[in-house]
């Protein structure tokens, strides 16, 4: 199988085995939801041909947060696997994004609407971009591009270090 960029939905599904049956080619997704959703299965969409689970029920421990917006998927935070085939990546508005860090990607697009959003939620005190994302309902990728295009525009600034992913308006003296 090949790497790909961008997910493939094949369906909902009630149990894990029904969704994981449906799995074919890479980057292909399957929700099991019932009632609510329970977990994401995704044929890795590196090409290796493993099926990753995805929790996505905070009820059975650590969960990934998985945003449908406009029938696309996106799930916080990032996939890193930590054996196998290592892959690393964001899904994002079903594109997958691999996390490579050998380039500033600014290739996520953003509407104006949750910049200017961002922007008035900014305050003296820094805060975390997917903090301000749950309070102004809006998916922590879009918030954190936000917030990157403002401190690139000097409205805001960015913490360093341990605190980095946290953003606050630019100080003036």
């Amino acid at each position: 199988m090949a790497k790909v960029n961008q997910l493939n939905q094949v369906g909902v599904f009630e149990n894990r085995d029904t969704a994981a049956g449906a799995l074919k080619q890479s980057g292909d997704a399957a929700l099991v939801c019932r009632g609510i959703n329970r977990m994401l299965l995704v044929r890795c969409p590196c090409g290796c041909g493993d099926d990753l689970v995805i929790n996505l029920d905070t009820r059975t421990g650590p969960a990934w947060r998985l945003y449908e917006r406009n029938e696309k998927m996106t799930l916080y935070p990032s996939y890193w696997r930590d054996s196998a085939c290592e892959s690393h990546f964001i899904l994002w508005r079903n594109r997958v994004h691999w996390c490579t860090w050998d380039r500033d990607d600014d290739v996520w697009i953003n509407s104006s609407d949750i910049q200017d959003a961002v922007k008035a939620r900014l305050s003296a005190k820094f805060v975390f971009y997917h903090d301000i994302a749950d309070e102004i309902d809006e998916i922590p990728w879009d918030v954190l591009q936000a917030c990157n295009r403002l401190v690139r525009e000097g409205v805001a600034e960015a913490n360093i270090g341990e605190m980095r992913g946290q953003f606050r308006r630019k100080q003036t003296v």
